[in-house]
């Protein structure tokens, strides 16, 4: 089933990953399974990915242990996608995530 900004998931939340470099991500979970998979899923910055790897690349590449953390900022039962993708957007601008010196939303 494709979702819409319109469709009723059980499930939904946003979120906020910290790195060990100080720098946070916050994105969403709206896949039907989102309360099932939240533990697999650390989202997907995909216009600052070339800028994380080059940033992270000590702990990807070495062996060096590394802790990420994840907080669930808001989250909701029978919510529409439109109404977290809004709450994200919401948090991106409140925590500033969207400055490159803080985190990697863009």
């Amino acid at each position: 089933m494709r979702l819409n900004k319109d469709s009723v998931i059980p499930w939904g939340c946003v979120f906020k990953i910290t790195f060990p470099n100080g720098k946070i991500y916050v994105g969403s979970d709206t896949a039907s399974t989102a309360r099932l998979d939240f533990f697999k899923y650390f989202g997907s910055p995909q216009k600052a990915r070339n800028e994380m790897l080059a940033e992270m690349n000590e702990y990807i590449t070495g062996a060096v242990a590394y802790v990420l953390k994840k907080e669930i900022l808001h989250s909701k039962e029978d919510v529409t996608v439109g109404e977290i993708l809004q709450a994200e957007q919401q948090f991106i601008r409140a925590l500033n995530a969207n400055d490159p010196s803080i985190g990697y939303n863009r």
